[in-house]
């Protein structure tokens, strides 16, 4: 598997499994360089930090399964906290908030499920987010995070900064997360305009089929408009390169040639 993304105090904190470098048995912990690039033509310098080995990702795998039993994400009525599971086409992009300036510091991968597919009642949007620290691929520069999206940018980065602090928990309310409170509908309206602007400027020939598990944070669902948008956070996020049929070589005897030459 190719990890695109790890939130390795996640791993640590939620499923209390411990760094690499003091897990016994386990090889030492690989270095990745300290630069995050997020564009073709400007990179961001960052601290470096510890890659999870693959090792440790199969095994938080088999813990959230194991604990937790995730609900895949097209799964209705999701709850603040629940894990989930998802499979599926995603755009991948970085951007920074609105009334700031790079370098970029949220992470998203955002993905689609039209009405019907899936036996979906109406249009599922599903848009992960997290610190562009746990990127582990380039990831394309995308701007500013929209208007109006101050607040659902700082809270991003709230519920990173809160499990680095070891709070493992997502309250029921998001407000509950923030010092200055928002309506419960301007809130969804931020999301959804994020997935809508990502989702436009990538459509499905751009994007890759991507799967991991993620954390609820808002189930945002709108049957009047036909639209429903589930917020996450991931735990991680790999690549899946689908299988290209091998061409079969045809084999041609020595006789069939000549026959086939022959007057």
């Amino acid at each position: 598997m190719d990890l695109v993304y790890v939130a390795e105090q996640k791993i640590h904190g939620r499923l209390g499994m411990r760094p690499p470098s003091t897990q016994s048995g386990v090889q030492a912990a690989v270095r990745v360089p300290p630069l995050v690039e997020v564009s073709g033509s400007r990179t961001w310098e960052g601290p470096a930090e510890t890659m999870a080995p693959h090792t440790l990702v199969e095994k938080a795998k088999r813990a959230v399964e194991r604990q937790f039993f995730p609900a895949p994400f097209t799964t209705g009525n999701l709850q603040a906290n629940q894990w989930i599971s998802f499979d599926l086409a995603m755009a991948q992009a970085a951007v920074h908030e609105d009334s700031g300036r790079p370098p970029e510091d949220i992470a998203l991968f955002v993905g689609h499920v039209p009405a019907g597919a899936c036996g979906q009642p109406r249009d599922l949007g599903l848009m992960l987010c997290g610190s562009v620290q746990h990127l582990r691929t380039k990831a394309c520069a995308h701007g500013r995070m929209g208007s109006d999206t101050t607040w659902l940018h700082d809270l991003i980065l709230e519920v990173e900064r809160r499990e680095e602090s070891g709070l493992n928990v997502i309250p029921e309310f998001l407000n509950d997360l923030m010092p200055r409170p928002r309506g419960e509908e301007a809130i969804e309206e931020a999301a959804f305009g994020v997935h809508r602007w990502v989702a436009s400027t990538y459509p499905p020939s751009r994007r890759s089929r991507l799967r991991g598990h993620a954390i609820v944070l808002m189930d945002a669902d709108r049957p009047r408009s036909n639209q429903r948008l589930v917020l996450a956070t991931p735990l991680y996020v790999e690549a899946v390169h689908e299988e290209q049929p091998r061409r079969r070589r045809r084999i041609t005897l020595p006789w069939a040639r000549r026959h086939a030459g022959a007057p």
